[in-house]
């Protein structure tokens, strides 16, 4: 069977038409194209990149399958009925916030009806009315003074039964000459103290038209508000658009879709349309006349050849209901846009998903990518045929049948395995007692002692970062060499290493028999002079923090995170050479202090612009945060809320922070970047100057407006007594700062100027009246005669007695 089909395959392929495309190049026949492409799937077999991206692929389309399954089976499912809840919210959501402007206007009539300013006129008879004009005339600038409060109240008045008046802004009316008298009727129906009655047409006030009216819902709420017996009620009268302009939110952006108020009586009350007013909503809506007798639900419609659906909901004030109609189309043409976007975000998502498919597996090669061209490069092995995978796995056995080439490479990297193991060893990251002794046997290190002590020994990065890498290199080993001659010399052994932070590591072993106390006592005076010395003679900035002494090999990395936790608190002990764990272990357990008030203060004194202050206040602040908080953690919490104040008082500014700090726009370092508290205060200062100095600049461009503000302000107050600081606070400046922008832009000095005005008042007092001189020094703002008198002569070159002789005789001649 097979050679019938080869032969076939060969007959076909014979043919001068094929023959053109039938084959690859070098391919003269059918067995070959077989070989050709077996070739070629054992090549991609034996490609391990090609292998890693398949896995990452079939991952990804597993992936993509369960969240497209999720997506179309959970989300997409549910997505139409999520749809309904969102527009069934709008009502719940709409009703809320009236019966939130209800009793917004309620709390409003209710306070009107307990003022009793208002309650005095409801027992006073008739005849005695007009002797009250005086407080009539309170009452009515009161309720002025509420009905200009709001958008939407259009009138206030309060009906006195006893007297038959009703008062409002206007004045005092008689009930029956009242332009709005059909809440009355309401009124006599009341049974609780305070009602809210349907929409009513309300003719226009003054006006002699029928056709002009406002549409105007009325609270009614009873005076005295707490009594049985009824004397009489406030009347607020309300634009109906308070609701209509709700209804008109919902519905916004469509233009089929409507919403209503409706009382008991199923009348429209309100609406997003104002023609559907006072219509019945069966009608309009052509709906049965049970939906009126439910609480809330839905129904489907159509309007104007358009299937539309109805929610409906009730309200909790006088049985009314809330209808909500949209179009289902509309409705649910967002549903099909979700979807559609889902679906572009889903083959988004499979797309995203096969390119990092492929960045990953490229990552994962590219390692496995160089040993094996590593391994072809140096093998004498002929590899071709095998699959990468193959290819490692042959040299791994070909390296192990040579123990002789593994020891060689084991011996000429056993300095770096020892550093490595004593780094692991002094961070507390070996655990295992037996591996240590063993491992520490095998490379030489001797941990046969009872107590050990780490230190660690941090070079400034400033210092190593500005030197070439040859540089860097030798200082860091003479640091080394140095340490370990100077602690062979007190007889004390050690080891040191490096870790991966340029941080030097010293691990000091001590016997049982030395005294304890004298030998930590001893090291750290040993390390001070160490530092002194590393400083003089290397040029470099070091700190050094030292744990305390522990016993046992498990308790070297206690004391190295001891050191690591002292060196945080060289900000605090700048002056100290090393920071021991033992000095700072008592503190660690303090209680957080923060100056709220003075952060306060601070602020203000930013906004003011004062300088001066903030930097005393600022100096004060940082003596209180360090006087009462001695952990290290607790001191980083409150220079971090400080660094804070630099980005409130920016956003205060509402301007980019590269605007305001042109040098440096970093506004958020590490605590850890500042050699101590001074080098801190110098550079949250240099922050707050530059705030100050940008806000100072921007008002600087409406120092114009400014001075006419201020102009006008001593204009209105010269008769009161002035001073510069609280004219400098009314316009939000600090005083040394308005007093220079004052003279700068007004070509004046601010007091020269008061002066100057009070002093031309007085003029015309001298001239035109027979005031004396000392009444006038009071009336233009002065505390007495003497000052007004030498500030007059100074101006004027006379004195006012002078100046009145000699105006007001030249008055008299001419008149």
């Amino acid at each position: 069977m097979y050679r019938k089909l080869g032969y076939a395959i060969i007959k076909f392929t014979d043919n001068p038409l094929i023959a053109s495309f039938r084959r690859p190049t070098g391919v003269d026949n059918p067995v070959q194209i077989i070989d050709f492409f077996r070739k070629y799937t054992r090549s991609i077999s034996r490609s391990l990149f090609l292998k890693f991206f398949l896995g990452y692929v079939l991952v990804t389309l597993l992936l993509a399958a369960a969240i497209g399954f999720y997506t179309q089976f959970y989300i997409l499912e549910n997505l139409d009925a999520e749809i309904e809840r969102f527009e069934k919210k709008k009502i719940t959501e709409t009703l809320n916030t009236l019966d939130v402007l209800f009793g917004e206007m309620e709390k409003q009539a209710l306070n009107q009806a307990m003022n009793d300013k208002i309650l005095q006129f409801a027992y006073v008879p008739r005849q005695l009315i007009p002797q009250k004009w005086a407080e009539i005339k309170s009452v009515q600038d009161l309720l002025a003074s509420s009905l200009n409060s709001s958008n939407y109240v259009t009138n206030i008045g309060v009906f006195y039964e006893k007297n038959g008046y009703i008062l409002d802004y206007s004045g005092l009316i008689d009930l029956d000459d009242y332009y709005d008298r059909s809440w009355y009727i309401d009124y006599l129906k009341m049974t609780g103290y305070s009602a809210i009655l349907d929409t009513r047409k309300v003719a226009a006030r003054l006006s002699t038209s029928s056709s002009l009216y406002n549409n105007t819902i009325t609270f009614l709420a009873q005076i005295p508000y707490d009594s049985q017996k009824r004397e009489g009620a406030v009347v607020l009268s309300v634009d109906e658009r308070l609701v209509s302009n709700q209804l008109r939110i919902i519905t916004q952006g469509d233009d089929q879709a409507l919403a209503f108020i409706v009382n008991a009586q199923g009348t429209i009350i309100a609406s997003s349309q104002e023609k559907y007013l006072y219509q019945k909503v069966t009608q309009t809506l052509n709906m049965p006349d049970i939906y009126l007798e439910l609480a809330a639900g839905d129904f489907s419609l159509t309007r104007e050849d358009t299937d539309m659906i109805c929610y409906f909901d009730s309200s909790g004030r006088n049985q009314w209901k809330m209808f909500y109609v949209v179009s289902r189309t509309t409705m649910y043409e967002k549903s099909l846009t979700i979807r559609n976007i889902t679906y572009l975000t889903f083959f988004g998502l499979v797309l995203l998903m096969g390119a990092i498919s492929l960045f990953f597996s490229r990552k994962i090669y590219d390692p496995i990518k160089r040993i094996i061209s590593n391994i072809r490069r140096i093998s004498p092995v002929n590899h071709d045929g095998m699959s990468d995978a193959s290819m490692i796995q042959n040299e791994i056995v070909t390296l192990l049948e040579n123990n002789q080439s593994l020891e060689k490479q084991l011996g000429d990297n056993k300095i770096l395995v020892r550093e490595s193991f004593l780094s692991q060893l002094i961070a507390g990251q070996q655990f295992n007692l037996a591996d240590i002794r063993e491992r520490a046997a095998y490379l030489s290190i001797n941990l046969n002692y009872e107590w050990f002590k780490v230190a660690v020994i941090k070079v400034r990065p400033t210092a190593l970062q500005e030197m070439a890498i040859k540089e860097r290199e030798l200082k860091k080993a003479a640091l080394l060499s140095t340490v370990e001659k100077i602690f062979s010399n007190l007889n004390l052994d050690l080891d040191c290493v490096h870790d991966p932070d340029d941080n030097l590591l010293v691990l000091l072993k001590l016997d049982a028999y030395r005294n304890l106390d004298e030998t930590d006592a001893l090291t750290e005076q040993t390390l001070e002079d160490f530092q002194n010395s590393v400083g003089e003679y290397l040029k470099l900035a070091i700190s050094i923090g030292a744990g305390r002494i522990q016993r046992g090999i498990l308790g070297i990395g206690v004391s190295y995170k001891e050191a690591l936790e002292a060196l945080r608190y060289e900000f605090l002990y700048d002056d100290s050479p090393v920071v021991s764990y033992a000095r700072i272990a008592g503190s660690r357990t303090d209680l957080l202090h923060y100056p709220v008030e003075m952060e306060q203060k601070l602020i203000t004194l930013i906004n003011l612009g004062d300088y001066e202050k903030t930097s005393l206040t600022l100096g004060a602040m940082l003596d209180d945060i360090m006087n009462n908080n001695k952990s290290f953690p607790n001191i980083e919490i409150c220079l971090l809320n400080i660094v804070g104040i630099i980005q409130r008082c920016v956003y205060e500014l509402n301007v980019n922070l590269k605007d305001v700090f042109t040098e440096d726009g970093q506004i958020n370092p590490p605590i850890s970047q500042f050699k101590n508290i001074q080098q801190f205060k110098e550079w949250i200062s240099q922050k707050f100057r530059s705030i100050i100095e940008y806000r100072i600049d921007q008002q600087k461009g409406s120092a114009g407006s400014l001075i006419t503000d201020v102009k006008k302000y001593i204009e209105e107050k010269y008769t009161e007594e002035i001073s510069l600081v609280s004219v400098s606070g009314h316009f939000n400046y600090n005083p040394s700062y308005f007093c220079k922008t004052f003279k700068e832009k007004a070509g004046i000095s601010f007091w020269d100027y008061v002066s100057k005005i009070r002093i031309d008042k007085s003029k015309a007092l001298l001239s035109d009246t027979g005031i004396s001189i000392e009444q006038i020094a009071g009336m233009v703002g002065y505390n007495n005669r003497f000052s007004f008198i030498r500030t007059f002569k100074k101006q004027v070159a006379i004195t006012p007695g002078e100046y009145r002789t000699r105006f007001s005789n030249s008055r008299t001649e001419h008149g």
